[in-house]
């Protein structure tokens, strides 16, 4: 079974009972804490793929480590530790997370220019992308590459709306080959 359904259905089992338990905003406050410790430290990822280490060395470091987490998500952690899925807890996560934003409406939206975009920009943008998906709300990450030359490029809920120069140029290019 791939990484990605694995993660998948553990994240789906969290967050159904966690809707159940009326917690799910503790839960997410929980699944952003072990993503960012999973993101920050590359001890605990190695701590997690391990083959050396013990089930119940991994279940009661993943205890420690996440003390401050609910109940809840500290079961969860334990039942995936009990069966030997700990190595899929960072994809768990943005499963997890994916399954947040889209019940809450949030969409998650990139935007790439070749400069940093002022705040009266990437508002423009959060309107666009908002506008076009539906969503209530949008968080947006900006990412800065020179290689764009001028424009955006826009990548959200797997569309693309690329207006950047060097794309125009790439165009042109082509279109100048076939003529």
């Amino acid at each position: 079974m791939s990484e990605f359904k694995i993660a998948s259905r553990y994240a789906t089992a969290l967050f159904s009972k966690a809707m159940d338990d009326k917690a799910i905003e503790a839960v997410m406050a929980d699944i952003l804490v072990v993503q960012q410790a999973c993101k920050e430290s590359d001890d605990l990822i190695v701590f997690l793929n391990s083959p050396m280490l013990k089930k119940s060395v991994k279940q009661s470091g993943l205890a420690k480590i996440f003390a401050s987490c609910s109940d809840l998500t500290k079961q969860l952690l334990h039942l995936m530790a009990e069966k030997n899925r700990e190595a899929f807890i960072p994809a768990m996560t943005e499963s997890f997370i994916g399954l947040y934003n889209n019940h809450m409406g949030i969409t998650t939206a990139v935007v790439t220019s070749a400069v940093q975009l002022s705040d009266v920009a990437l508002e423009s943008v959060k309107k666009y992308v908002a506008q076009t998906s539906g969503a209530n709300s949008v968080l947006l990450t900006q990412s800065i590459d020179p290689t764009v030359i001028g424009g955006l490029n826009i990548v959200f809920d797997g569309k693309i709306y690329d207006a950047t120069l060097s794309n125009q140029i790439l165009k042109l290019k082509k279109d100048l080959q076939i003529a």
